[in-house]
C-alpha cells in the first residue's frame, strides 16, 4: 500500500476521527487546529502538528478542509497563502455555501490545483468508525487518486456530478434533518400541551411509519437532557440558512422549512449554540428527563 502524505485543516469534532482512521491505515497525516492541545494525543512517528493551516499544508498530497463556517475557510485558506504552497488536490469536507465554493474553485484552478467540495454527514462516531457519508461534487473517475481517503473515512460516497453539487446536496440534507427534528419538537409540545406525557408519544413514533434515524438518534440525548455536541446547533444554523440562501438563488419555495431560520436564531440566543443541536428542545418542546437524571 502506497503511503500518502495528508493535511487535515481543522481537526476537530470530524477532524479527529478522520485523522485516526488515516494514521491507523499508515499513511502519515499533517493537522492543524486552532487549540493544538486538543490532539496532542493524535502525535506519532506518522503526525505532526502545526500552528498555522499554511505549514500544515506544504508538502501533502492531499489537503483535506474540515472547517466550520464560511470566515474560517476564507481566513484560513485564502487569506492564509494556503493555495501558493499548491497542493495537487483540495477537498472541502466542510458545508460551505455556494457562493464560496464556487469562488474556491476559480481559485484553485487559477493555480492549477484540483479542488473538489465534498461534505460529509455523520455524527463524531461515524467520523471516530469510518462510517462517514461524503457527497462529492464529481464523478468518481475524476477522484479515483483520493478514492483511498473516502475508503478509508467513509463508508460510502455519492457522486453528485460537477463542483458545487456535493454542497446543493449536503444543504438539502442538513435542511431535511433540521426540519424532521423540529416537526419532532413540535409534536411533542404538541401532545405535551394537551396533557399527554411526551414519553408516550416517543413510544408511539418509535413504533411507527414516522420513525426515523434522527428519532433513534436523538431522542435518548433529549429525554435525558444530554447535550453533548455530535453536530452542534451553531453548525446547523449556518447550514440552513446557507439552504435558504440557495433557495432564493434557484426560486425554491421552502412553505415549511422557510421559519428553521427564525427558531434556530432562538436556540442561538437561548446559548445553546455550541451544545448539539438536540438541545433545540429547550426552545421548543422543553421536554424534561425524569428527576432521578437530572439533579
Amino acid at each position: 500500500m502506497k503511503q500518502n502524505t495528508i493535511s487535515i485543516i481543522g481537526t476537530g469534532i470530524m477532524g479527529r476521527g478522520i485523522a485516526s482512521n488515516l494514521l491507523n491505515a499508515g499513511h502519515k497525516v499533517r493537522l492543524y487546529t486552532r487549540n493544538t492541545e486538543k490532539i496532542r494525543d493524535l502525535k506519532n512517528e506518522n503526525s505532526e502538528i502545526f500552528t498555522t493551516a499554511t505549514q500544515a499544508a506544504k508538502e501533502s498530497d492531499l489537503v483535506i478542509l474540515c472547517l466550520t463556517e464560511d470566515e474560517v475557510v476564507e481566513k484560513e485558506v485564502l487569506r492564509s497563502g494556503l493555495l501558493e504552497t499548491k497542493p495537487k488536490v483540495i477537498l472541502d469536507c466542510g458545508t460551505t455555501s455556494l457562493p464560496l465554493t464556487l469562488r474556491l474553485a476559480k481559485e484553485c484552478t487559477e493555480r492549477k490545483i484540483r479542488f473538489y467540495d465534498s461534505p460529509m454527514t455523520g455524527s463524531k462516531n461515524a467520523a471516530r468508525d469510518g462510517q462517514i457519508l461524503f457527497m462529492i461534487g464529481a464523478r468518481k473517475e475524476e477522484v479515483a487518486d483520493v478514492q483511498f481517503f473516502l475508503d478509508i473515512c467513509g463508508k460510502n460516497t455519492v457522486y453528485c456530478g460537477t463542483v458545487g453539487d456535493g454542497q446543493k446536496a449536503k444543504l438539502a440534507l442538513n435542511m431535511i434533518q433540521a426540519g424532521i427534528f423540529e416537526v419532532y419538537m413540535e409534536g411533542f409540545a404538541l401532545v405535551q400541551n394537551s396533557g399527554v406525557d411526551a414519553e408516550i408519544l416517543k413510544d408511539i413514533l418509535l413504533q411507527s411509519a414516522a420513525k426515523s434515524g434522527i428519532a433513534e438518534f436523538k431522542f435518548p440525548f433529549v429525554f435525558s437532557g444530554n447535550y453533548e455536541t455530535h453536530f452542534s446547533l451553531k453548525n446547523m444554523r449556518k447550514d440552513v440558512f446557507h439552504a435558504i440562501e440557495l433557495a432564493k438563488e434557484s426560486r425554491t419555495d421552502l412553505s415549511l422549512c422557510k421559519n428553521l431560520p427564525s427558531i434556530y436564531d432562538k436556540g442561538m440566543n437561548a446559548g445553546y449554540g455550541e451544545n448539539d443541536f438536540c438541545s433545540l428542545n429547550e426552545v421548543t418542546a422543553k421536554i424534561r428527563p425524569p428527576k432521578s437524571e437530572n439533579p
